[in-house]
């Protein structure tokens, strides 16, 4: 049998809009509706990336040299 539920994800679990029944190792298939961000959300995500722009100071060094000061700084102590 193949039933269907509307809900929507709260960022951690998925709430149904009415109560459904699982039952323990009952089979599930989900699908999921991308609906598109409004123009002012848009505007204001781009606002905010545009924000961070230049936050992080370019110290000039190569992609090879962060990394090695990261494996140094990280690295294990045994």
């Amino acid at each position: 049998m193949l039933a269907t539920a509307k809900g929507h994800y709260n960022g951690s679990r998925i709430v149904f809009d009415t109560p459904v029944d699982f039952q323990q190792g009952q089979e599930v298939v989900v699908t999921y509706m991308v609906i598109p961000q409004s123009m002012e959300e848009m505007e204001s995500n781009d606002s905010l990336v545009d924000s961070l722009v230049g936050a992080i100071p370019n110290t000039g060094k190569t992609l090879a040299e962060y990394r090695s000061e990261r494996l140094k700084k990280y690295a294990s102590a045994d």
